[in-house]
């Protein structure tokens, strides 16, 4: 088995949008946005947002198996600062390394552009993702009750901060 983790570039976003749908429709209680709204967007449409951020996807044996997104905002108060978002692996590629390496991605991603600290939300529910983000340095700065609302249930997030050097 091959684990590779590349940046996204326009002619990924069909195999992309494939596998967002995919993590809304069977996760939807760990991410904010809705899938009718995501399915409601082209692939042109989902090629223009691209640019609001550093897409990573990871790919077993080829095959796009992962995804997270780098959002650093542009703006002088808030530009050394980043979050990590859309963190998906397809239940057959989990355990396998790739969510470490797609994690990886985002840090390198924040060294190189000079970020000091990344934010991310993740479900309270969800102890494998809380695991994986506090091996990569991430702690829990505080709680988000009734984040999302799903199905007439809510969850709660905590939201996680890593602090980022030079030498990461």
């Amino acid at each position: 088995m091959t684990i590779s983790v590349r940046r996204l570039g326009v002619p990924d976003v069909p195999a992309l949008r494939e596998l967002r749908l995919e993590s809304l429709r069977l996760h939807p209680e760990c991410f904010g946005a809705d899938l009718e709204a995501e399915e409601a967007m082209s692939v042109d449409d989902m090629a223009a947002r691209m640019h609001t951020g550093t897409s990573f996807g990871g790919f077993v044996d080829g095959a796009l198996c992962g995804l997270v997104v780098f959002v650093k905002p542009k703006n002088k108060k808030t530009g050394h600062t980043g979050e990590l978002g859309a963190m998906y692996v397809r239940a057959g590629a989990r355990g396998t390394g790739l969510a470490d390496a797609l994690v990886e991605a985002v840090i390198d991603q924040a060294v190189a552009t000079g970020t000091e600290q990344i934010k991310l939300t993740v479900n309270a529910e969800n102890p494998r993702a809380i695991k994986l983000y506090e091996r990569h340095g991430f702690r829990t700065i505080g709680r988000y009750p009734n984040s999302l609302r799903v199905g007439g249930r809510t969850y709660e997030e905590l939201i996680m901060l890593r602090t980022v050097s030079p030498s990461d």
